[in-house]
């Protein structure tokens, strides 16, 4: 395990080589600092100057998660894999238009293929109505395939996401979402989609970190240099097969009760227990499902970020990860 998640009142402090962390409730426990690559901050936490200067030196990024559950900053290192070719073939691919929506189409378009065998899925498992809703999202994959530019491209994947999130409900009703809202989230539903998709950013942002590639040149996000927008494309894949499969496993299943949300007039977040449970259904999907002939999605993702780099470098076409129904 290289990635830890502190939910609110943890405690972590430095013994030499060793981190250590003290849940508000449970047994503390220590970690060598060889061992870990990320630490995900779910809720308010102490530490130090001090120690976030041990951490960095030692490679170990810090993951912030804001009050709403959305991931607001990060403390790292300067990127340790730095590469003169990477970078530069890594532009080009930007700056020529025709190379990046080529490959911006091939991540959302896998994105929206995701969302779909997500919906398939419940469709072949008798969950009726859910037919008009698919060929619906196709249409706008298909109008996605034919954009001219990073903005329709965008356009045509916000609509396919509306669709998605509307039907929803035909899963579960417990599942309704009226609208998609982040800042606060609004209802259960969008609380844990904000937060999840939070994670699955997270994991995204500590494994594409492993590779050459820069993480503020990005193809589909505006690249810029204060956030890691490549991050954000690569999580479009994801989110549908990690965070959306999560959702919708705990809600079936009524692993949530009043306790695991906040809510107050125009406002619902997860609680400490909530964010809870989350974590630790998060945790066992990344490190521990299975995946073809790879354990966790944490080795998908890792895997996905080097094929990425090597279609950039031009050494092989980039194939997407799609989830088969």
């Amino acid at each position: 395990m290289d990635t830890l998640y502190l939910l609110a009142g943890t405690k972590i402090s430095r013994r030499d080589n060793t981190i250590r962390i003290a849940p508000k409730e449970g047994k503390a426990r220590n970690f060598p600092v060889e061992s870990l690559k990320n630490i995900i901050v779910a809720g308010v936490s102490q530490f130090n100057s001090e120690l976030i200067s041990f951490l960095g030196k030692q490679g170990v990024r810090l993951s912030f998660l804001d009050y709403y559950g959305n991931f607001s900053a990060s403390v790292e290192c300067a990127h340790p894999h730095a590469s003169g070719s990477v970078h530069l073939a890594q532009a080009q691919n930007i700056l020529d238009m025709k190379k990046r929506m080529a490959l911006g189409k091939l991540i959302m378009g896998a994105a929206i293929q995701n969302i779909i065998g997500n919906l398939r899925y419940y469709a072949y498992r008798s969950k009726t109505g859910l037919k008009p809703a698919i060929e619906e999202i196709q249409k706008h994959r298909g109008n996605l395939m034919e954009a001219k530019n990073v903005e329709q491209m965008m356009g045509c994947e916000g609509l396919a996401r509306q669709t998605y999130y509307a039907a929803w409900n035909l899963i579960n009703p417990a599942l309704t979402i009226k609208k998609r809202t982040r800042r606060p989230p609004t209802d259960r539903i969008n609380s844990l989609i904000s937060f999840c998709n939070a994670l699955v950013y997270s994991v995204c942002k500590n494994e594409l970190s492993k590779t050459h590639l820069d993480l503020t040149l990005s193809f589909i996000h505006a690249p810029t240099q204060a956030r890691a927008s490549l991050s954000l494309d690569l999580a479009e894949i994801f989110k549908p097969v990690i965070a959306d499969k999560i959702i919708f496993n705990m809600v079936n299943h009524k692993m949530f009760n009043h306790s695991d949300f906040d809510e107050t007039e125009g406002m619902c977040l997860l609680s400490e227990s909530g964010r809870r449970k989350v974590v630790e259904a998060f945790r066992e999907k990344i490190d521990k499902e299975e995946i073809g002939d790879l354990r966790g999605y944490r080795a998908l993702i890792l895997r996905e970020c080097f094929r990425i780099q090597a279609h950039v470098l031009g050494m092989e076409n980039y194939v997407p990860y799609i989830y088969k129904v």
